[in-house]
Parts: structure tokens; C-alpha cells; sequence
């Protein structure tokens, strides 16, 4: 069950081998395998687990987030996709969708071994990790409850830099154009990814995320996931709304799109939704 109250406390476990643990996991995938780490809260019990996806290109993972969660007793998975951070292989948006994707089926497939409550497995993701976890919240069955928080909407400002110029296209080309250093991938490889997949835009996929529990989380001082029109956040909630909103949750904090200074705000809003839809 998830404790709200030991987010801010340490459970000494001693020299209890089924205490916490990290493990360290080369996980098979589509272009070989990519790297993973299951923080796991303890294996003396199943317990609800949480695939948590990092942003673009990956400076900032939220492990703070990570070990607030664990602390709550709860499982989390983090992971670099292929072409980041010694993962191999190229890095594409889709690889990233399709990374997400294994991960989740190997909680699913190996909940006994890990001790993973399959009824309770959440996917959580920021910016775009954000952006993965709506699209694999979308396509695959078995998810308890989503969490998008600062997501960015790829498909959406690609096409709004290359409709209106000006601030919209220094958004996205500044974005594709620093991340690249730090990745398997170049520059015009994912610009023409985005040319070629407009379905990556939220709007596309607002049908399929309509009625499943999810929760979008708005850093309402964002610059990044937000265009001149508005922020990534609230245009995909509108059109959640517009077609099924009983299952949706929205949520805003007054900080900038890392939340750089509201983490605890952030964590607390994040493991209190997690705890209500836990079963």
C-alpha cells in the first residue's frame, strides 16, 4: 500500500534482505537493449510500481522524485532510451515511444520475479517523457493510471514553428538543435521525423487517452512546453475535455517547466494521485 506519510522519512531496514535495493537492468529491446535501473521499495510483498520516462535529452531524470516514490512503497523503473545516455542505437521520438513501450511489458511480464503488484503499475513522465507516456497510455492496456507533467507536445510545436515562424520555430529548433549533442541522432534526422509523423501531435491521439485515468500536470510559468497560443498542457486537456474528461485530472504549479523550485509541491501532487488510484 502506498504510505503518503514516509515520503519525507527513511524506513531503516537494517540488514533485512528483502529490503530495498536497486537493480540494474540491460533490457531487451527492439534495437538490441537500453539501460534501466528498478529502484524497487522492498521484496518482502508486491507492490505498485511506476515506469518513470525522462525528458529531452535526459540532463534531468526527477531521481528525487524517484526515491520520494520508493519511500511511499512504491517500485520505480527509470531508464535511458536507445541512442541516450549508453544506450545503443539511434535516437527517434519513435524509439523513445517504443522503449516505453517494452519497459512497460516487461513489469507486466515480470511482475512475479520483481515483486511488482501487476494491478497497480502507473506510467509517469515529464516533458518528453510526458510526451511518451501520453502516447503509450494511448496504445497499450494494463496501466493503472498515467501521470504527464510539463509534457511537450513535439508534433504540435514543429508545426506551429513551421506555420507561424518567430518565436514558435526558435522553440522547437532550439530544443532539437542543443538536444542533438547529447545523442545518437542528428539535427535534420529528427526535424524530418517530426515533418513526417503529424501524428505525434496530442490532438491525434486525444480519442484514445479519453475516458483512461490520467492526470496532466501544468508548470504554469513554462516557456518550453508552451507555444504562443498556449501551453502544451492545457490545449491537451481541452481536448481530452471536448471528447471525455470523467476520467481526467488536471493539476498547476506556479513554476517553470523543470518546476525547479517547487520539487516538493511536485512530488507530493504526483504520489497523492498515484495513492488514489492505487486499488
Amino acid at each position: 500500500m502506498i504510505d503518503l506519510d514516509m515520503m519525507y522519512k527513511d524506513s531503516n531496514w537494517g540488514n533485512d534482505p528483502n529490503g530495498p535495493d536497486n537493480i540494474t537492468i540491460l533490457m531487451p529491446g527492439n534495437r538490441g537493449w537500453f539501460n534501466a535501473l528498478l529502484c524497487h521499495a522492498g521484496i518482502d510483498k508486491k507492490r505498485p510500481t511506476v515506469l518513470l520516462l525522462h525528458g529531452f535529452p535526459g540532463n534531468d531524470k526527477n531521481l528525487d522524485m524517484m526515491e520520494a516514490l520508493r519511500r511511499c512503497g512504491m517500485n520505480v523503473l527509470t531508464m535511458n532510451y536507445s541512442g541516450s545516455w549508453g544506450s545503443p542505437g539511434p535516437f527517434l521520438y519513435a524509439n523513445v515511444i517504443d522503449d516505453a513501450k517494452t519497459a512497460l511489458a516487461f513489469l507486466q511480464d515480470n511482475a512475479d520475479e520483481y515483486m511488482i503488484d501487476k494491478d497497480n503499475i502507473f506510467v509517469i513522465g515529464h516533458s518528453m517523457g510526458g510526451f511518451a507516456t501520453l502516447h503509450v497510455t494511448a496504445a497499450c492496456e494494463g496501466i493503472k493510471g498515467s501521470i504527464a507533467f510539463a509534457p511537450y507536445d513535439f508534433g504540435l510545436q514543429y508545426r506551429l514553428g513551421i506555420e507561424n515562424g518567430g518565436d514558435d520555430w526558435t522553440n522547437i529548433h532550439e530544443l532539437v538543435r542543443d538536444g542533438v549533442k547529447q545523442l545518437d541522432t542528428d539535427y535534420e534526422t529528427l526535424m524530418q521525423e517530426l515533418k513526417d509523423h503529424p501524428e505525434y501531435e496530442f490532438s491525434a491521439i486525444a480519442d484514445k487517452l479519453a475516458g483512461k485515468p490520467l492526470m496532466i500536470i501544468e508548470a504554469e510559468n513554462d516557456i518550453c512546453a508552451a507555444s504562443t497560443v498556449k501551453n502544451h498542457s492545457k490545449g491537451l486537456a481541452e481536448n481530452i475535455e471536448a471528447i471525455d474528461g470523467s476520467a481526467l485530472s488536471y493539476g498547476a504549479i506556479p513554476s517553470n517547466h523543470s518546476f525547479a523550485d517547487t520539487r516538493l509541491a511536485l512530488c507530493e501532487m504526483v504520489a497523492k494521485q498515484l495513492a488514489e488510484w492505487e486499488s
